[in-house]
């Protein structure tokens, strides 16, 4: 067979790819995610199906929507223990076979408790249970076997606890067996890390804002920010609890479902989710999907991100910060750099006054996705003043005539005494759930008796009037909270404006790669499938 000088190239061609290979062996192709879930309870009581829900919902969103390599460690409640550990919804049918023992039992209790069961959860593939000792030994071999491309994304979906009153910011991560994570000793972890590394948090657990301070060295703003590339989403402040954990999953309002739902194109149960992608690239980044979980989450939350408690930090607002906003200004930072520039020449700060859409960056996608997103929701315009804002927070506040403010009372005390009068057997406390006349053959039969005292017509009444009364104290409380998130956009986009003017040059490019962090992507390049 002749070598023709086209077939030759070729092979040239081919051999040149192959030494090259092997002159670059020793070199890794593709860099590694690496997945740390924490999850589940701090015991079997705590430790609700919802969490586990979170943790498969965040499975299949890897196996549909990530690219390899990745190594996913989970660490959930018990681990691979066989216990019953997981709190779950008992079966109960539409249609009660016992309406008078139900009856009964919202009498004595004087709340219907919610009914649950117990049994072993169900996240496949776990590393562990839900062991401080376990998470940092895992954290320690990262350390040693990161290499250079390499990231961590962390997901806390568990429970949490406030930190002391003089270390507030040192919340904590609840573990089984009652242990605990503080944020500190976490941030003390993730300092083992290489210093290249890319660290990615996003953390649903209550008052787990305390952990966005992990970008600063020792979880102490007064140390500096650390040199390691760091960034996290929160569902909540440090000092709230936050929304989400229930023994049924029908319900899915919880911020992490927010966050991944963006990811994944639909919400923990399957509803559809579309318009995240905001800057219209092809994919949703990390913060698009917090911009999402802000605007649609119909929950107590008031997330943050890091990039927040840097502005926090390091910027300044001029107005007087609105309602109980967290505090926003360094002013000792803030009167230090203004002298650099001398009196003649100290620039113009932005304030929080004139119209919405005057306050918002032209650069800042997210805070201005927001603030749009917010205002229409909350049947406000871009072109109100913020005055308009900050009245509607203000009338949001009043007290509301819901939820246990009204001294009418729920008829609940009489109407048990004339159940006492005529069936002193159902009356007691102790021994009424025991009667013979619960019997499931008189279930029908006694119901219709008990409607018939007289205290029973006003018992309903109340009954429904106080259920009508909580669901319209829930929007009210919604709508408070909305308002707040509102601010708190507004807020971000006027110090973000105000950074350069008064912070150092190296802290506004810090502020620019945090940011650069925030809006990466799950899979490296933006590449979403």
């Amino acid at each position: 067979m002749s070598i023709t000088p086209d077939r030759l190239r070729r092979w040239l061609c081919a051999a040149a790819s192959v030494l090259v290979c092997l002159l670059c062996g020793s070199q890794k192709t593709y860099a590694t995610d690496f997945f740390l879930t924490i999850g589940g309870g701090y015991s079997k009581l705590g430790n609700q199906a919802s969490l586990e829900a979170n943790v498969v919902f965040f499975q299949q969103l890897l196996a549909d929507k990530h690219r390899e390599p990745r190594r996913h460690d989970i660490f959930f409640a018990d681990g691979n223990d066989s216990d019953a550990d997981l709190q779950v919804l008992a079966n109960k049918p539409a249609n009660s076979d016992a309406p008078a023992t139900d009856l009964l039992v919202a009498l004595h209790r004087r709340r219907s408790g919610v009914s649950v069961t117990y049994r072993d959860h169900r996240v496949a593939h776990t590393a562990g249970p839900l062991d401080p000792k376990l998470i940092r030994a895992n954290l320690e071999t990262l350390a040693k076997s990161a290499r250079s491309g390499d990231r961590l994304l962390i997901y806390v979906t568990a429970h949490g606890s406030e930190g002391a009153k003089e270390d507030r910011f040192n919340t904590t991560i609840d573990c089984w067996n009652n242990r605990k994570i503080t944020a500190r000793e976490f941030t003390t972890w993730l300092e083992q890390l290489p210093v290249e590394m890319p660290v990615v948090m996003v953390m649903a657990q209550c008052y787990c804002g305390g952990f966005a301070h992990s970008i600063f060295e020792g979880l102490d703003e007064t140390k500096g920010l650390s040199s390691r590339p760091r960034a996290g989403f929160f569902a909540q402040q440090h000092d709230l609890p936050a929304a989400g954990c229930r023994p049924d999953i029908e319900h899915d309002e919880e911020f992490s479902s927010y966050f991944w739902g963006a990811l994944a194109g639909h919400t923990r149960n399957g509803a559809p989710i579309t318009g995240c992608d905001i800057d219209k690239n092809g994919a949703v980044s990390f913060a698009e999907a917090y911009a999402y979980a802000v605007t649609a989450g119909d929950t107590v939350d008031i997330p943050l991100r890091t990039s927040e408690v840097l502005l926090r930090t390091y910027s300044r607002l001029t107005a007087e910060k609105p309602g109980d906003a967290p505090n926003a200004a360094d002013a000792k930072t803030a009167a230090a750099e203004s002298a650099e520039h001398g009196a003649d020449e100290q620039p113009k700060l932005v304030t929080m006054t004139g119209k919405l859409d005057g306050l918002l960056g032209k650069d800042n996608l997210i805070s201005s996705h927001i603030v749009t997103q917010l205002s229409k929701t909350l049947g406000l315009s871009l072109q109100d003043d913020v005055t308009a804002v900050m009245k509607a927070y203000d009338d949001s506040r009043g007290r509301p005539q819901g939820r246990g403010r009204n001294r009418q009372g729920s008829g609940r005390r009489d109407l048990l005494k004339e159940v006492g009068g005529k069936w002193p057997e159902l009356a007691d406390e102790r021994k009424w759930a025991e009667s013979a006349l619960l019997k499931s053959e008189n279930q029908q039969q006694l119901l219709s008796e008990l409607k018939q005292l007289p205290s029973w017509k006003a018992f309903d009444e109340r009954r429904q009037q106080m259920e009508t009364a909580d669901k319209a104290a829930d929007q009210r409380e919604l709508r408070n909270v909305k308002l707040r998130r509102l601010i708190h956009a507004l807020e971000v986009a006027v110090l973000e404006k105000n950074l350069p003017v008064v912070a150092k040059p190296e802290i506004v490019e810090r502020y620019r790669k945090l940011k650069s962090l925030e809006e990466s992507h799950l899979n490296p390049g933006g590449i979403s499938q």
